[in-house]
């Protein structure tokens, strides 16, 4: 291996790819959408799940007023709509009535957009700035998805269907899983 102690970490896409997800938010003025790659689970019990956005971000400071967000997890055939979400900004765009995006309002008022397999509904706990970014964690409230890509066990949990994920590689690129590449090494 060769070692490299000056990088441009904001360059560094060979730490990628990652899940590729949309987040929105409503303020009681403004809905917004905005992708991010920076995200991740942080407990089990209760549910807590986390989103990096950096505080110039139009969606930042909406999310902190309304003190709520929803994490949106679409397929790959809607990576060009991820793209398009994160390529504007709110404070230029209204990204609901430009692109549009259908969509119904949660009980927590975050906009829930079609075409997602997923959807984590959150209510804002805490958030703190690392660095150059705000880590904003929430409750998961309830849970949105598409039937015909998840699967409820009778447990409760949720499985993935046949869904191809979609993945940022850096640069504006996006990949996908090769499902024949998928092992189950447990039950």
């Amino acid at each position: 291996m060769k070692e490299k102690i000056r990088f441009n970490f904001r360059r560094l896409y060979a730490s990628y790819p990652r899940s590729a997800v949309v987040a929105t938010s409503y303020d009681g003025e403004r809905k917004t959408a905005m992708s991010l790659v920076w995200h991740t689970p942080l407990s089990f019990d209760p549910p807590i799940y986390s989103i990096s956005v950096a505080p110039k971000r139009f969606s930042h400071d909406v999310i902190l007023r309304a003190l709520t967000f929803a994490v949106h997890f679409f397929p790959y055939e809607r990576a060009e709509l991820v793209e398009r979400i994160g390529s504007v900004s709110g404070r230029d765009v209204d990204k609901f009535e430009e692109f549009p995006l259908p969509h119904l309002m949660s009980p927590l008022e975050n906009p829930i957009i079609e075409g997602a397999y997923l959807v984590l509904d959150c209510e804002y706990l805490d958030h703190r700035l690392i660095g150059d970014h705000t880590l904003i964690w929430g409750e998961i409230k309830r849970v949105y998805y598409d039937p015909d890509f998840v699967e409820m066990a009778e447990d409760g949990g949720m499985d993935l269907k046949v869904v191809r994920p979609t993945l940022y590689m850096g640069r504006g690129k996006y990949a996908t899983v090769d499902l024949s590449s998928v092992k189950k090494l447990r039950d």
